[in-house]
């Protein structure tokens, strides 16, 4: 992204505290400006979605009362067993609480930390989690608030500047992500205490649980992909792709999809669930950042920098692009096939354009060849071209490749990729 975006000292005093420059994905490596960059981002994010949803979602909804609360307020979270919204105040760490049938403040809750900046709601005990970026000195930490009491009720320490917190209602576990450790804690619900602690990629950002398949997708902002956490057995179970600086992250339970705002090259990155490969690219505004499903109209929103909120509706994700396999090894000079499928949904049906490029590129590269380079695609059916990799004409070059595949339409453009290896033998 070129260019900067400096908050206006006067409505926004986190900007004297921290450094509003979003920029390119290159990291340099200094913890702290690491954070301040995701902080930026986060505090742009949740402004532009909450000043810019009202005036767009729908015509006949205005605002229908103000409420007062800490300085700072940053992240929210809805106490569906109480009818609270739990809000954390940023700047003077605090948590808010309101009652949603007199819309005001019932409770505040000191947290005696720093920078309270995510809020996550458990069903299953009656608690609110809240990620508090307390500093090196304090300690970083997990707040938890009993919604009965209105009162911490233990304090749990965890990695380096959390950011995202996310609730699995399957594990009665609670994931959050560590920015700067390049972690996710998982924290047990029962015990209050961190069960797992899981490498991710750089600076992991978002979080958003997966009921249906069980599983926690967390953003990587700074390596451009997103990592797949099985809930079952803690770990990394598949790294996915996507385009530059992933912040925000949703899960939509109509199509089982999971949704990826990548905040510097203006697109969303729609994950199947399934397979853990992108399905689905959609342009949107120049910097997507926050990313909410609302169920009622099967749309996602996502906040931009530009003063908007993009609404997508995920009937427009309208076409499934697999490849089969989409790892593989072949040996210098051989040649191997694989079969890219491309499948209809929401009844999608039309002409759909295959392209293939791999990288690197050099004299040595394999050679691509696509049995199909237009394929129609009828409603509710499925549609076939063969790849084939070969090595065999001339002497190639050993090593890793990345092939995409890109389908496009009048009103798709999809691209997945293909992992490849060349071995000598």
């Amino acid at each position: 992204m070129a260019g900067e975006f400096r908050a206006p000292t006067s409505k926004n005093r986190l900007s004297k505290k921290f450094s509003n420059r979003i920029g390119s994905t290159t990291r340099a490596r200094s913890k702290s400006s690491g954070f301040r960059v995701i902080l930026a981002i986060s505090i742009l994010s949740l402004l532009m979605f909450s000043f810019s949803f009202v005036s767009m979602a729908r015509a006949s909804q205005t605002v229908v009362t103000t409420i007062p609360v800490g300085a700072g307020p940053f992240a929210v979270a809805y106490d569906s067993g109480m009818g609270e919204v739990f809000v954390a105040n940023s700047e003077n760490n605090t948590v808010s609480v309101i009652s949603d049938v007199s819309n005001t403040v019932v409770a505040t809750v000191n947290l005696g930390g720093f920078w309270p900046l995510a809020v996550a709601y458990d069903s299953g005990m009656g608690e609110v989690f809240v990620a508090n970026s307390a500093g090196p000195f304090a300690g970083d930490s997990v707040k938890v608030i009993s919604d009965v009491s209105n009162t911490v009720v233990a304090t749990i320490p965890v990695g380096t500047f959390p950011v995202a917190v996310a609730y699995d209602s399957g594990t009665g576990e609670i994931f959050v992500t560590n920015s700067q450790d390049d972690t996710v804690s998982v924290i047990s619900d029962l015990s209050n205490t961190v069960v797992a602690t899981i490498p991710v990629g750089t600076y992991p950002a978002g979080a958003a649980y997966d009921g249906v398949m069980r599983e926690v997708f967390v953003t990587n902002q700074f390596s451009s992909s997103v990592s797949v956490i099985s809930d079952a057995s803690n770990t990394v179970v598949a790294t996915v792709n996507v385009g530059s600086g992933p912040f925000g992250v949703g899960y939509d339970r109509g199509i089982e999809d999971v949704f990826v705002a990548n905040s510097n090259n203006g697109t969303v990155s729609v994950i199947s669930d399934l397979s853990n490969t992108v399905a689905a690219i959609v342009k949107v505004g120049a910097h997507p950042l926050a990313v909410a499903y609302d169920s009622g109209v099967r749309e996602v929103f996502v906040t931009d920098l530009g003063s908007t909120v993009r609404v997508i509706s995920d009937a427009t994700v309208s076409l499934a692009v697999s490849a089969s396999p989409s790892i593989l090894s072949i040996t210098r000079g051989t040649s191997t096939n694989v079969t890219v499928t491309l499948t209809s949904m929401n009844h999608f049906s039309g002409i759909v354009s295959l392209t293939a490029t791999i990288a690197p590129m050099t004299p040595k590269s394999p050679s691509l060849a696509l049995s199909a380079t237009s394929l129609t695609v009828s409603s509710g059916g499925t549609a076939t071209s063969m790849l084939k990799i070969s090595t065999a004409h001339s002497p190639q070059g050993d090593g890793a490749y990345v092939i995409s595949v890109t389908a496009t339409s009048s009103s798709v453009l999809h691209t997945i990729t293909i992992n490849l290896s060349v071995t000598k033998t």
